[in-house]
């Protein structure tokens, strides 16, 4: 057949389906994200509207750059090689509605049946493989047939739309400029720093801690420990929940300061740039957090610039940094980030490359997660093989409930499915107890213990409570500051202490305060924010269920949700104010009122 007669390519509608499709993966991502509790939530219908004509837009535009470089060839190619071009550039729209079945079919099953890919292990990922390239090839010839039909495409709506998600794209905010450069000496300083290992055993609560005056001898270790260290006496949380405490530990801020209470909440505009790591880095640092993926994940909570290791993983992604460098750090940037998250870890977990992590799972069933032994076993490889010197930040998940594990039974008789079992959080604490020593032994065996700062502290205490005392134990190097502080500490205290022992300067967007010489006021209020169920997140105060206010061996307690105002004693205190010098209760509530609203809280339901 001579070239005159063969169909030449309908190049409009193959441009036009890639755009549709690209569109309508991101609408289907979108409505998923905008219909169930997520970092969407708290944001505007304007702003909802953008991050959809952004992420469609951007996806478009990645698409369309990948169909001409496979198109350009063929100007060069006779009729025979135009066409397998040609069928070969079908494949990048038909690869995307490919991908969107894909994820669509997943939500569905696991949303209605409770089961999906996360949960296809072995060869039950083979029925989704086998489905997304045949559904892949059926797309391609499709579209493949079509675009060599003559007809008309709907062109004008179509680069409308693309139109339209330009500018949104333009006008979103550009990133701050200001960066670790900006927080003193440089990564080549001479200056010799000790290593920071920061553990957090999940949901300690210092009633149950021998260390505490526990009957139960849980913590032999950190009896040890604790007469080498400085011990705080009456320490608290600012967060109920564990994103939101590890965020408060990691950037020395309240939460009601970062707008992260639980997850999926996470950092935006400067508040993504400061923090201790970043400081850390900026002076040398190595900085590795082992945690736990989704819920202590600097990606996932947008922590920028801050740690070369996140989950054994380098932070820094190609594709994500080029989406960074492109949107700025905005919500459009995360979610555009977040669905290409989710494509990928579904197609590589079907093509068996990477499995794919079922964050709940591993959350929920202590054997489905990474133990707190091989955590130990991390931290050990990184002093060993470290040349610069250490900040690690290590959550430990022994000690998590509902349900708990351990490596031996010492207070429980036997295994058992009921949630939370206390003595099975006993052995899970004596396990706890076991893994710091494990850690302290390995910096005594290889001669780094006089060169190392130790921290032991919680996310928040058992049965996610904030108003029972925390452990919070730092041993120095050559145990200086050893001793005790009586007076009410808190989580965001920490960072500033340990700039204040390095001889850094405490930044100005640091709300902690230096435990490290002296007590603090005995009657400075602590703030700490129980968060609320996912299901409850709507206006006036979204995620927040109760904001706390700690000062000295009180708590005032107003639950927003319920308009219920709560005072009560705290127990085991050890410190007691007069009470004389105990504000009025109404003054408290007053006073959460006012700090609600400062934050931009319509408070007028609870007046």
């Amino acid at each position: 057949m001579s070239s005159a007669k063969q169909p030449q390519l309908n190049l409009s509608a193959l441009i036009i389906a890639t755009i549709l499709n690209a569109f309508f993966y991101a609408l289907m991502e979108w409505i998923f994200f905008v219909t169930k509790p997520s970092a969407l939530s708290l944001l505007s219908l304007f702003e909802k509207v953008r991050i959809l004509f952004v992420t469609g837009g951007t996806i478009a535009l990645a698409a369309l750059i990948v169909l001409f470089s496979l198109l350009v060839p063929s100007l060069f190619t006779r009729d025979t090689a135009q066409r397998r071009l040609a069928y070969l550039a079908c494949l990048v729209p038909a690869f995307i509605a490919s991908v969107n079945a894909l994820i669509l079919f997943d939500n569905f099953t696991y949303t209605v049946f409770k089961f999906g890919i996360a949960t296809a292990t072995g060869n039950w990922r083979i029925p989704y493989l086998v489905g997304f390239l045949l559904f892949l090839a059926w797309m391609t010839y499709r579209i493949h047939v079509r675009g060599f039909k003559r007809r008309r495409p709907a062109s004008v709506p179509t680069f409308g739309l693309l139109a339209v998600s330009i500018i949104a794209i333009l006008t979103v905010t550009l990133p701050t400029s200001q960066k670790i450069s900006t927080y003193g000496e440089s990564a080549t300083t001479t200056q010799k720093y000790p290593n920071i290992i920061i553990i957090g055993g999940d949901g300690l609560s210092a009633a149950y801690l021998s260390v505490y005056g526990y009957t139960k001898e849980t913590t032999p270790f950190l009896e040890k420990l604790a007469s080498e260290s400085l011990i705080a006496e009456n320490a608290f949380v600012n967060s109920s929940s564990t994103t939101g405490s590890t965020t408060a530990m990691l950037t020395g801020k309240y939460p009601m300061d970062v707008q992260v209470f639980r997850y999926p909440d996470t950092l935006t505009g400067d508040d993504s740039f400061e923090h201790l790591p970043a400081i850390l880095k900026a002076h040398g640092y190595q900085t590795v957090e082992i945690g736990v993926h989704e819920y202590v994940d600097a990606g996932k909570q947008n922590l920028l610039d801050g740690f070369d290791i996140v989950n054994s993983r380098s932070p820094d992604q190609p594709a994500a940094n080029v989406i960074q460098k492109m949107l700025g750090n905005s919500p459009s940037t995360q979610f555009v980030i977040t669905v290409l998250d989710r494509a990928e870890e579904r197609l590589l977990h079907i093509f068996f490359i990477r499995d794919m992590h079922n964050a709940i799972k591993e959350v929920d069933d202590p054997t489905a997660r990474m133990t707190d032994e091989q955590r130990v076993q991390q931290i050990e490889d990184l002093l060993d093989q470290a040349n610069h010197p250490l900040f690690i930040f290590a959550h430990f998940m022994d000690t998590h409930g509902p349900h708990f594990s351990s490596s031996r039974h010492v207070f429980s008789t036997s295994e058992t499915d009921e949630e939370w079992d206390r003595e099975r959080y006993q052995d899970a604490i004596l396990s706890f107890d076991g893994s710091v020593e494990r850690v302290y032994q390995h910096l005594e065996e290889t001669g780094q213990l006089e060169n190392t700062i130790l921290v032991v502290y919680t996310d928040h205490g058992f049965m996610y409570a904030v108003n029972k005392r925390i452990p919070i134990i730092i041993r120095f190097p050559e145990q200086a500051h050893a001793g005790s502080r009586t007076n009410n500490l808190q989580v965001i205290d920490v960072p500033v202490t340990l700039l204040d022992y390095l001889g850094l300067e405490k930044p100005a967007w640091m709300s902690g305060s230096t435990f490290l010489d002296s007590e603090v006021s005995p009657t400075r209020e602590i703030i700490s924010i129980i968060a609320g169920s996912p299901k409850k997140i709507k206006p006036p105060f979204f995620q927040i269920k109760s904001v706390v206010f700690i000062i000295c061996q009180k708590y005032y307690e107003l639950n927003v949700q319920e308009n219920k105002f709560t005072v009560n004693n705290l127990i085991g205190h050890t410190a007691p104010c007069e009470p004389q010098i105990l504000p009025p209760q109404e003054e408290i509530r007053a006073e959460i009122l006012a700090y609600l609203e400062k934050n931009g809280y319509d408070v007028s339901s609870l007046r």
